[in-house]
């Protein structure tokens, strides 16, 4: 047992001795490629490599420089990388798995970054937008829905309205009166095509912000659609409201103008004032028959605005306060060398309140509603009222003219021509 061990290591260590003679060569790579190769010169390479751990002062035998020799012309000790393969790449990327690992831990993490920042910066923002695009379209389909539910009911109401008004004969009455109702019967019949039109395009499902792109742009042309459809369905009910309305008040304005023509009568105090309500009274029996009901109608406000002036009490009062004028004098535009003098004065009611009232300025030729205004006189007395208040700060005689119920003018107190300014 000793015996074999003795010789395993002797052959050990003579493997050992060969493969040093090996390297040795290789780093005599000259004398290598010089002597190695030819019979001939097998000994003398021996002999040089015998020197060489010679004067390393190691004793080697031949026989293991011979071994040496012949395993570098072998290339026994000399390692030959195998073979690009698959199963050589897997193996290299299992020995390097550690190295690969980090690598492959830092690219997932950047991947991870990358996708956290572009749902942040690109994808949330994306679908915020269309959330709130959708939100827009689905108001806008909650508005024109309200929108045409009131039409609906308007339209209802109107053609309850034209019914009656055919039942009580009003479409055979007058022109007048057939011409409203021909108005408003041609304007529902238009109102109800539009509501047949705004049902053939309903919308019957909401948008959210996941299907916008699928189906916003359809939704939201139909919106453009059904808006100009409200639109006109709009103008058409209003045209009819107006006519309805119309044919209410041509029932009874003949009855209201013959009331305010004879409230004006019985309270005037002047004959002009009857032979002017007369006139506007019958100007408006006139367009009635002729059908125009505007006309008409203007003619009764007229009648009002007469009566409204006819009723007027007040005081026309010289504006007599500290700080505010109570005089001005102008130089008339067609003659330089003149003056125009004018007293201010204001309308006070007997409880002191006072009044705004429709003035012509002699100036312009325009009619203004003041609080006050400016009547011409002559110089003398625009003088006399001047010392008046240079007197003691007051106007003593403040009391221009005085307005009394039933007449349409005041009676004036203190001379004027009439003619008045209305800023200064």
């Amino acid at each position: 047992m000793a015996e074999a061990q003795k010789s395993q290591k002797i052959e050990l260590n003579e493997i050992m001795l060969a493969m040093d003679v090996v390297d040795t060569l290789r780093h005599q790579q000259s004398l290598v490629d010089r002597e190695l190769g030819t019979d001939d010169h097998d000994q003398a390479l021996i002999a040089k490599v015998r020197k060489i751990y010679a004067d390393q002062g190691l004793a080697v035998s031949d026989d293991v420089i011979v071994s040496g020799v012949k395993a570098l012309r072998e290339e026994r000790f000399t390692y030959t990388p195998p073979k690009k393969s698959f199963q050589l790449t897997l193996a290299h990327l299992y020995v390097h798995r550690g190295r690969w690992a980090k690598k492959g831990a830092l690219l997932l993490a950047a991947l991870i970054v990358v996708y956290l920042v572009y749902q942040l910066a690109v994808v949330a923002p994306q679908k915020r937008s269309r959330q709130k695009a959708a939100q827009a379209i689905n108001l806008r389909i909650d508005r024109q829905g309200d929108q045409i539910s009131v039409a609906k009911e308007r339209l209802s109401r109107l053609n309850q309205s034209l019914i009656k008004a055919k039942e009580a004969g009003l479409d055979k009455a007058s022109v007048a009166a057939r011409g409203l109702v021909d108005q408003a019967a041609r304007n529902i019949s238009a109102a109800r095509e539009k509501v047949q039109a705004l049902e053939k395009l309903g919308i019957k499902t909401r948008v959210d912000g996941n299907q916008l792109a699928a189906n916003g742009a359809t939704v939201t042309a139909r919106l453009d659609e059904r808006k100009e459809l409200i639109s006109a369905l709009g103008v058409h009910l209003d045209n009819a409201e107006k006519a309805a309305t119309a044919l209410d008040e041509l029932k009874i304005l003949p009855e209201k103008l013959i009331d305010q023509r004879d409230r004006i009568l019985s309270e005037a105090r002047q004959n002009d004032v009857g032979r002017q309500a007369e006139e506007l009274y019958n100007d408006a029996m006139a367009a009635l028959g002729r059908g125009d009901v505007a006309a008409a109608q203007n003619g009764y406000a007229l009648l009002q605005q007469l009566y409204d002036q006819l009723v007027q009490e007040y005081e026309l009062r010289i504006v007599s306060r500290e700080g505010v004028r109570s005089g001005v004098w102008r130089v008339p535009q067609n003659n330089p060398n003149a003056r125009n003098y004018y007293v201010i004065v204001e309308a006070v009611t007997a409880d002191g309140k006072s009044l705004e009232l429709p003035v012509t300025s002699e100036e312009d030729g325009k009619t203004h509603t003041v609080k006050q205004w400016g009547l011409r006189v002559k110089e003398s007395i625009f003088e006399q009222i001047k010392r008046d208040k240079m007197d003691n700060g007051i106007i003593d005689n403040n009391v221009f003219g005085l307005k009394k119920r039933g007449y349409l003018q005041p009676r004036y107190l203190i001379a004027t021509t009439g003619g008045a300014i209305t800023n200064w």
